[in-house]
């Protein structure tokens, strides 16, 4: 059953969730909530922050949620209430250590949110803030947060980042709920129109195949979380190979999921005979506008 309001999630382009821990006590504060976008209290209630997600998608502004140094553009803060004066060596986890239910609580809103904005489960796009200096290599002056767990303290940085990400896809996986139908558009991509596009939770798809064909692109590689294509020539800006995120979609308008152990040749064909790719990452992969229609259901890029 889906937990995060729909209200909560407005329609916008995301790139990554980012994990914390507030220092503080099992309730949100008032400074709690103008950091993060969703909290999450001692007994899994959810509480909405000051600002919205879609704040964060520019912050020249300066009006956004301010969680991580020099990683907020595009980054969705999602904290846990607890840990007040924790320390990390020797570890004490303070007076309000964090629950379980905290953590599967958020495990379930990451899910959601990577569901709704399409966010790949990897290390390089949900993690902890403890994780992100040594993964991305931005310092963040010590901060440790959210990766130690209180009920098994003995797990690296690495394994508490790991074994949640595995709960987030179980969840992904184990979840019907979240996702609408697909429902028939046009995508007109370059003055080209395909016919083969789908919309859902308000994002346009469309097949990768006919695009790959139309525009002369190659599978270069792939994996569960995507696609890499071969040098786009004739559209766009670029010239270079692109990764895009992709689903698997088909002929009944069902999701089909990557088989455990599948071979990368395997994959490729998979993702040749079912591929969809969201239009949003083609638009941000190749410098191009986008625009919808909802009189005629088209979505246009270029």
């Amino acid at each position: 059953m889906a937990i995060v309001p729909k209200s909560w999630m407005p329609n916008c382009s995301m790139k990554r969730i980012i994990l914390h821990w507030t220092a503080g006590g099992y309730k949100a504060s008032s400074l709690d909530l103008a950091h993060y976008h969703i909290l999450i209290e001692d007994d899994g209630n959810l509480v909405r922050g000051t600002h919205s997600i879609q704040d964060n998608v520019s912050t020249g502004d300066a009006v956004y949620a301010a969680h991580t140094f020099r990683l907020n553009t595009g980054s969705i803060g999602v904290s846990v209430c607890c840990m007040t004066e924790a320390k990390e060596q020797p570890f004490d986890s303070g007076s309000s250590p964090t629950t379980q239910i905290q953590w599967q609580t958020m495990a379930q809103v990451v899910a959601e949110l990577c569901q709704f904005y399409d966010i790949p489960v990897t290390p390089q796009t949900v993690l902890g803030h403890g994780e992100v200096e040594q993964t991305l290599g931005i310092d963040q002056s010590g901060k440790w947060d959210p990766m130690v767990l209180p009920w098994n303290p003995t797990l690296s940085k690495k394994q508490v980042g790991n074994e949640f990400r595995a709960i987030v896809k179980s969840k992904i996986t184990g979840s019907s709920e979240l996702r609408e139908m697909p429902a028939s558009i046009t995508a007109v991509i370059q003055g080209k129109v395909f016919r083969e596009a789908q919309i859902f939770n308000e994002k346009s798809f469309v097949k990768l195949r006919p695009l790959r064909e139309e525009f002369g692109w190659m599978v270069l590689h792939a994996n569960e979380e995507g696609v890499e294509l071969s040098s786009p020539g004739g559209i766009g800006t670029t010239g270079d190979p692109i990764f895009v995120p992709y689903l698997l979609i088909d002929q009944s308008n069902s999701f089909l999921k990557v088989a455990a152990g599948s071979t990368e040749a395997e994959i490729v064909r998979l993702v040749d005979q079912y591929g969809f790719v969201a239009v949003r990452h083609l638009a941000e992969k190749l410098n191009l506008p986008i625009k919808w229609d909802g009189a005629t259901r088209t979505v246009t890029l270029g």
